[in-house]
Parts: structure tokens; sequence; C-alpha cells
């Protein structure tokens, strides 16, 4: 059963939601209007920004031994992974709003994803909050924002993110890298940083 847990954190981690973010996103109606370079360069770029670039320094890192593992389990290690990604995330947010010319409402979800990843920064100080679900968090909050801009209603998308959540939730405690606690929190941090913004927008500027 462990291999199962363990498969679920590799498939679920934070580098690949993003691009899990992503792929979505480019099967609104919105961007089907646009060729498919466009939407494959957009996936491309999100894999280089958020997956690629984030995970050279924690490579680099666990060559030299200064981490222990991929997922940096130990909270003291992951000041200086977590400043390289906030890094490599600020370029993708400028990919998507100046190169794309995203519409603001979906260059928000990344931002969104920057303030998670400054305030986990601060938080792992003191306390080892999950990325697992933090990205997970911010999965969700993005789809149910995306549903709220577009008007739609994709519940069986919904439905399945929220049960891959909690299998990552529990894959983290069975795994002995987080406690309830701190998974919980995790997901809450995720899903507020990347919803939050993308409603206030439209309640004031649309």
């Amino acid at each position: 059963m462990n291999t199962f847990f363990k498969i679920i954190t590799y498939i679920f981690q934070p580098l690949l939601i993003p691009t899990y973010g992503i792929i979505l996103l480019m099967q609104l109606s919105l961007f089907q209007l646009f060729p498919t370079s466009y939407r494959l360069f957009a996936i491309a770029g999100t894999v280089l920004f958020t997956c690629i670039l984030p995970s050279l320094p924690i490579l680099f890192m666990m060559k030299n031994r200064q981490i222990s593992d991929i997922f940096i389990s130990k909270r003291e290690e992951r000041t200086m992974p977590y400043l390289f990604s906030l890094l490599a995330y600020i370029f993708w947010v400028l990919f998507l709003w100046r190169t794309l010319q995203f519409p603001m409402e979906f260059v928000l979800l990344a931002i969104g994803s920057i303030v998670s990843v400054v305030l986990m920064v601060f938080i792992n100080l003191k306390w080892k909050i999950s990325a697992h679900t933090a990205g997970m968090g911010g999965l969700i909050g993005g789809i149910f924002g995306v549903a709220f801009v577009a008007a739609i209603n994709p519940v069986w998308i919904i439905t399945a993110a929220i049960i891959i959540a909690g299998l990552v939730a529990i894959s983290r405690i069975l795994l002995k890298a987080h406690t309830l606690s701190q998974v919980i929190g995790g997901f809450f941090l995720g899903f507020a940083c990347v919803f939050i913004p993308v409603i206030v927008y439209n309640f004031l500027f649309k």
C-alpha cells in the first residue's frame, strides 16, 4: 500500500500541479479559439517555469547533499528551494501576462501561486506546512475561480480534484511526511491564495 501512496505523491507533487492546471485551462472554449501552437506554447512555458527550472536547484542541492530528498522532507532544508521556485514563478507570471497576454483573471491564478509560495517560505521557518496539499488546494482554488469567471459548472473535474486532494493528504500523513494539521493548513493556504484574488478582482473591476 505504501507503494501506491508514494506513486500518488510523485504524480501530484507541487512542481507538476501548475502544468495540470494549465492543461485544464486550455480546455476552456476561450482558449480553444486560439491555434494549437499557442496552447502548446502555454503548456511548455508552464512546464519550464514551474517544473524544470525549480527542480534544477533541488537536484543540484541533492547532489551536494544539502537536501535529503526530492520532496525536501526536512523543514530546515526548504527555504532556498522555495526561494528559487518563487523566482521561477515570477517569470511564469510575466510569461503568461506579457508574452501570452492572458486575461488578468487567469494571470491572477499564477500570482496567487506566488503568494502561496511566499507565505510558505515564512511559515516554514517555524512550522512544516505541506507543499503537496498547498499545490492541490491551489489547483482546486483555480478550478473554482475559473468556473466562477467562465460561468461554468465542471462538477466532474471538481469531484475528481477533491478526491485526488484527499488521496494526496492521506498519502502524506501515512508516509509520515506530515501531520493532519499540516496537510489541512497547506490545502486551505493554497486554495485561499489562488481563489480569493480572482473573486476580489471580478467584484472590484468587472
